[in-house]
């Protein structure tokens, strides 16, 4: 989720819940609402600079990827649309700077990763050589997030059920190299968080990342086993400017810890299962039900662990 403090908006998809339709939520009346995406199943959502947000509209006809503004989330400034195989682009070419150049996008031919060149109007497809039969089961997993890094040079590439991120040079358009993060099997969420460092989930376990280095810099494990010693994952997670919260289903609760040593400085017990989240403030979240989508909005108490 997204959260836009100028506009007191949160904007967000849960894709089983809200399918084709951005979820709007107005913090000051704690009203809900949705937006239509015409022609989308279900979308993901990537925040950008200057209050934009980068929109990929999942199983449509097109692989149409758009940017929208958090105050007027309504309205598409910028697409691409891939028309007999060749991407068009539409809007103003110059906010493509302002959002994620790095993009997963389902084709006919399977997933692809591109590289959105906005200036020479193209998608620059990237290395997937690397992603096969011989080194990963395509039946459960698939490409699951990216991230750029140094200007675009180096994209970094995460795969369903596994710790280990893929990098890709994009000057060369090769793999480079790997790494591995807490050797947890996760479904990694990238994020980046400084100018050296980026986060990444690791299942039940938050990582951080020396970015250029290319190596893992710390970890803790932040869920632990049920009963029966079965593995349980944390949700979503938030990062601001010197505090991460994480969401975690199956303790109910939120966390939120100091960044970039992950120590825990408040833990706050919601109803249900919370999965998405988003800081609307230093001390305040909203979060949403995993089975349900159902919004909460909580305060942490910054006195220490609870």
């Amino acid at each position: 989720m997204i959260y836009d403090a100028s506009a007191q908006t949160v904007v967000g998809n849960l894709g089983w819940v809200d399918k084709g339709a951005l979820w709007l939520f107005e913090l000051q009346t704690r009203t809900e609402s949705r937006l239509v995406v015409e022609g989308a199943g279900f979308l993901s959502l990537r925040a950008g600079q200057n209050g934009l947000f980068r929109l990929v509209h999942h199983q449509s006809a097109d692989c149409a990827v758009s940017i929208r503004s958090t105050r007027e989330p309504d309205i598409e400034l910028a697409s691409i649309r891939v028309e007999r195989g060749r991407p068009r682009f539409f809007g103003n070419l110059d906010l493509w700077k302002f959002v994620e150049p790095a993009v997963v996008l389902v084709t006919g031919d399977g997933q692809r990763l591109f590289l959105i060149d906005a200036p020479g109007e193209q998608l620059i497809d990237l290395d997937l050589s690397w992603f096969t039969e011989a080194n990963h089961d395509l039946g459960y997993q698939g490409l699951t997030d990216c991230l750029s890094l140094a200007g675009a040079d180096r994209i970094v590439v995460s795969v369903q059920r596994s710790s280990n991120l893929v990098v890709i040079d994009s000057q060369r358009n090769e793999r480079i190299g790997s790494i591995m993060l807490a050797g947890r099997g996760g479904n990694p969420q990238l994020r980046q968080y400084s100018d050296v460092e980026f986060v990444a989930s690791d299942y039940d376990t938050l990582c951080r990342v020396d970015a250029k280095k290319l190596a893992l810099a710390g970890a803790t494990r932040l869920q632990e086993a049920d009963a029966s010693n079965k593995q349980q994952f944390i949700g979503d997670y938030d990062l601001g400017s010197a505090t991460c919260a994480v969401a975690r289903p199956f303790s109910g609760d939120i966390l939120l810890l100091d960044l970039p040593h992950f120590n825990v400085l408040s833990r706050v017990p919601v109803g249900g299962q919370p999965l998405a989240i988003c800081m609307t403030s230093k001390s305040h979240f909203l979060t949403r039900d995993w089975h349900t989508g159902h919004p909460e909005v909580g305060e942490f108490h910054l006195n220490g662990a609870q």
